[in-house]
């Protein structure tokens, strides 16, 4: 489903964020990158948002080579990979539902559709019930199962999230990282940034630690790996 093939990034000033970085995640994966502040995690997700672009080699998304998509493709692409940040990047102005909603309703799906899946998705993360709040009345950890639902409505084949349990409190993050299972055994292939040594510990996934941008480790764990 992802494919990095000696994958380097330098930016403006000679900064390495991603040193020919090898990598293949199979189809139901869920991997973990780690590694310290500025070891290159983030970057990585980017890339393969193609919101950065590569100084050199070949990322391959979704089987698409994503270097050679013309810019009108993008937003295809994207549309086949959700996204979840450290900080959930909801609506203020729009409920719950009207945030999960929002996606499907970009890519033009019939409303009867959009309000079925959006129900759906609502139910799975847990907050049927909160659908016409606001994002300032949910506590931290519930706007960021809005911001999971919202990156999984569309039922992506992959999910990609950067540090999403960053803001919050250590119990919160044992209910994200539930929820992000439970999508991961759907069959969504999930790559996952963190600096969080007790939820890498306590899944038993596959490790991927890079430090200055290259991978130093790869270790794969005794935990559900996917399929080729």
């Amino acid at each position: 489903m992802i494919r990095l093939e000696g994958v380097t990034k330098v930016y403006n000033g000679g900064i390495v964020a991603a040193r020919d970085v090898d990598l293949d995640i199979r189809k139901g994966a869920f991997v973990f990158l780690v590694g310290p502040s500025g070891s290159g995690k983030s970057t990585l997700i980017r890339l393969c948002l193609r919101e950065e672009r590569l100084t050199k080699g070949v990322i391959w998304v979704a089987g698409k080579d994503i270097a050679t998509l013309p810019n009108w493709k993008i937003p295809y692409l994207r549309r086949s990979v959700g996204t979840v940040f450290q900080d959930f990047k909801l609506l203020p102005s729009k409920t719950v539902g009207e945030n999960v909603g929002f996606a499907l309703e970009v890519i033009g799906r019939p409303r009867a559709v959009a309000r079925r899946q959006v129900q759906q998705v609502l139910e799975l993360v847990g907050l049927s019930t909160k659908a016409d709040r606001y994002p300032h009345q949910l506590s931290g950890g519930e706007q960021q199962r809005v911001s999971i639902a919202r990156a999984f409505v569309n039922r992506p084949p992959i999910l990609l999230a950067d540090e999403p349990t960053g803001n919050l409190d250590p119990a919160t993050s044992v209910g994200i990282m539930r929820l992000l299972d439970r999508i991961n055994r759907t069959g969504t292939t999930i790559m996952m940034a963190t600096h969080d040594h007790a939820i890498v510990d306590a899944m038993q996934r596959r490790v991927v630690q890079l430090d200055r941008g290259r991978v130093v480790r790869d270790q794969r764990e005794s935990g559900y790996e996917g399929t080729a």
